[in-house]
């Protein structure tokens, strides 16, 4: 049964969910060998959540989180395991402030609740402050920002109908031309305008790539990497949906949603085909039917080390191992699609990365066995500092003989 609520109960929900996943690492600190025995997945669960809304969760009254907390375990776990819920909520509980005082004094991948993996890497790469800042920024609560389709409507009459239905946003300062911040628990599907695609949910750091792009009407543009579809809508405005932006994705299942939101915000320059741009062979139907791009927006998977406020869990995926699988990726997805592009044209590299082997290495490197592109241009956001999720793009174009 789906249960309604309204949009206060819907932020608590979302950041107790959230907060979780944010601050695992800080949770879990100080229970190794308190306990016999590490609890099951779902014990655990509600020991995480009782620990985030007693250590960290603003407006919550600490005994009643640990009343409800115990409470919604007894629909789920067994006596024995919601007495142990019980009694470690309430010993932390008793402890809360010897627990705060001692948080401050530890190293900064456990007060931040991050691991030390990417601490390090960041500490030498932007110094300790800053990387301690950027730890911080990656905890905060994400705004839910959208990018108003200037197709449909201005900023400023999009604003008028939010002052209408009661709905308090701000313009983004990163872009307060294009942007706007929306308050915590809004629900996008009930937003005015939404029916009639008045506007995508996207960060002012994804158009750093699609601005690279330097798009006019009537261009051929392939977005490679396309889904959930923010910078192919973006693409489709820039280019006065005249012309072509061809969205491709390897997964069937994430079109599908595209699709349906290319249709409501009426970009009828986007054309949608399943296709794998990590081979030659993978874009074989799309070179033979379409032939080449002015334009290639090969925005990669990546590690997503600059959106850790929106996915807190990709802290925990983080490895050695797995960025250097997604850089092998990245460099088969270059090699692949800039085969596809016009001699004049322009490609466009981009990543969610803060991570240098994803960003300028992945460029320099790829650029040094492929002499006949050079790098014309770079954009990169670091935040705290950009005030927006961190990015990394370049415009790569065919080297002057």
């Amino acid at each position: 049964r789906r249960v309604q609520c309204d949009s206060k109960d819907r932020a608590v929900n979302q950041e107790g969910g959230y907060g979780v996943s944010r601050w695992k690492r800080l949770l879990g600190w100080g229970w190794e060998g308190r306990v016999a025995r590490e609890p099951d997945p779902q014990a655990k669960g509600y020991r995480l959540g009782g620990l985030y809304q007693i250590r960290l969760m603003d407006g919550v009254p600490p005994q009643a989180a640990v009343n409800e907390t115990v409470e919604a375990a007894k629909t789920d776990l067994d006596a024995a395991r919601t007495r142990f819920i019980n009694g470690v909520l309430r010993n932390a509980l008793r402890k809360v402030d010897p627990i705060r005082d001692s948080i401050s004094k530890q190293p900064l991948g456990i007060r931040t609740s991050h691991p030390d993996l990417l601490t390090r890497r960041w500490e030498g790469e932007f110094g300790k402050e800053a990387t301690a800042a950027l730890c911080d920024w990656n905890n905060e609560r994400p705004s839910v920002v959208l990018r108003v389709n200037a197709l449909r409507t201005s900023l400023q009459d999009y604003t008028a109908r939010l002052v209408e239905a009661g709905i308090d946003a701000h313009p983004h300062p990163a872009s307060p031309e294009n942007f706007l911040i929306l308050p915590a628990g809004v629900r996008v599907r009930d937003l005015p305008g939404y029916t009639d695609g008045q506007f995508a949910i996207q960060d002012p750091a994804t158009l750093l790539a699609v601005n690279l792009l330097d798009l006019r009407p009537g261009l051929h543009v392939l977005d490679a990497c396309a889904a959930p579809g923010g910078k192919t809508f973006a693409c489709a405005e820039q280019i006065r949906n005249e012309g072509l932006v061809l969205a491709v994705d390897r997964h069937a299942d994430r079109l599908d949603q595209l699709r349906a939101n290319a249709t409501r915000m009426g970009f009828k320059c986007v054309s949608i085909t399943q296709a794998d741009a990590t081979t030659k062979a993978g874009l074989s139907n799309i070179a033979s039917q379409r032939g080449r791009f002015d334009r290639i927006l090969l925005d990669v998977p990546c590690s997503n080390t600059g959106v850790l406020r929106r996915r807190p869990d990709a802290r925990w995926r983080f490895t050695e191992k797995r960025l250097q699988k997604l850089v092998g990726v990245q460099s088969r997805m270059l090699n692949a699609c800039s085969k596809l592009l016009k001699p004049d044209g322009a490609l466009v590299y981009s990543t969610c990365s803060l991570e240098p082997e994803e960003n300028s290495g992945q460029i320099e490197r790829w650029i040094s066995q492929n002499p006949s592109f050079r790098i014309d241009a770079e954009s990169v956001s670091i935040p705290p500092d950009s005030g927006m999720d961190g990015a990394y793009a370049a415009r790569l174009v065919k080297a002057r003989k």
